[in-house]
């Protein structure tokens, strides 16, 4: 049996669709406020709607201690997609809480009921330095406790050394670690925000980040899995760009043009959203700001190398999910 956290979520509802159609026995988390009838409806889109009803969906918490014994009776792999993802200061604590102490229960559980295997999606956001000879931050990049960082930054880096804390204790494990991830959900998903008509996305920052295709994050989770390469991280990004070059190419398909926007202005919006909203936008903490204005990049050869990997260019993940969020969008 294999125990799906975050099945409702953008990975975890394309890692559902892939684990159902090869055949192996799914339960799946939900959240009592969740909506499972959106990843019916994503089955459907996929053709795949007769399979979905092979999932065995279980309701409740993983922060819920006297939960997780049901939940993971006769489980023998985890996949823990689940997390909390907001840039938001003021959700500092919550962030922290759902992810870090989430992972940490469901660690604690997974030994006591005889889990075999865990494997986690993390994040880049949980990697800091710089290969000096590459400059790209790979799969060896340690965290900087002195750089600043995000609540969702550090609370990744906390729940990764959770994952390995397990693996001291008799859990194979794998971690991941996705650069931003470009997909077309329900509408609402975090990463579909990429599509959206809004001040923010009419300017692009000065930096520049790893991005990938979920599709692509979901195909190398199952592919590592299936081989067995336990205790291993992996950095899973298919290109370096800047935000420029991608907002661009969503305006573009609107018949739009993105604008730039300089470090300091930037730093004047971070200054005025610590006490207000402004436009609708979250405060903007000094991590997050750090991360806009910075083009950090990250080696994807570990991946590439492992797997004979070829990744989905990022102009092909921007047709294929702004085509897919304009259906969606559309259907409602």
């Amino acid at each position: 049996m294999i125990f799906v956290t975050g099945g409702t979520g953008l990975v975890g509802s394309n890692l559902l669709l892939q684990l159902v159609d090869k055949g192996e026995k799914v339960r799946a988390l939900k959240r009592s406020s969740s909506n499972i009838r959106e990843v019916e409806k994503f089955f459907k889109r996929n053709k795949s709607q007769e399979i979905f009803h092979k999932i065995e969906w279980i309701e409740g918490d993983i922060l819920d201690v006297t939960f997780l014994p049901t939940a993971l009776k006769g489980v023998k792999t985890i996949f823990h997609t689940a997390a909390y993802v907001s840039f938001d200061p003021k959700e500092e604590e919550k962030v922290i809480q759902i992810n870090v102490d989430g992972t940490e229960a469901l660690v604690n559980e997974a030994i006591d009921s005889g889990v075999e295997n865990i494997i986690y999606v993390s994040s880049i956001a949980a990697m800091d330095d710089i290969n000096p000879i590459s400059k790209l931050i790979d799969e060896k990049s340690t965290w900087n406790n002195d750089a600043k960082h995000s609540a969702y930054a550090t609370s990744k880096y906390r729940s990764e050394m959770e994952i390995w804390r397990g693996s001291q204790e008799g859990l194979n494990v794998i971690v991941v670690n996705p650069s931003i991830i470009i997909g077309s959900y329900d509408g609402n998903r975090e990463s579909e925000k990429l599509f959206q008509d809004n001040f923010i996305n009419n300017y692009a920052p000065t930096g520049g980040t790893g991005f990938v295709d979920v599709r692509d994050v979901v195909k190398i989770i199952i592919n590592l899995y299936d081989q067995k390469l336990y205790n291993q991280k992996f950095i899973i990004n298919s290109e370096n760009i800047t935000y420029t070059e991608v907002l661009g190419q969503v305006a573009k398909k609107k018949q739009k043009e993105v604008n730039s926007i300089s470090n300091k202005t930037l730093k004047g919006l971070q200054i005025i959203t610590s006490f207000t909203k402004f436009l609708g936008t979250p405060a903007l903490d000094s991590g997050t700001y750090q991360a806009l204005t910075t083009f950090t990049k990250y080696d994807n050869s570990k991946i590439i190398d492992t797997l004979n990997y070829t990744f989905i260019p990022v102009s092909e993940a921007i047709d294929y999910h702004f085509k897919n969020y304009q259906e969606v969008i559309s259907s409602k």
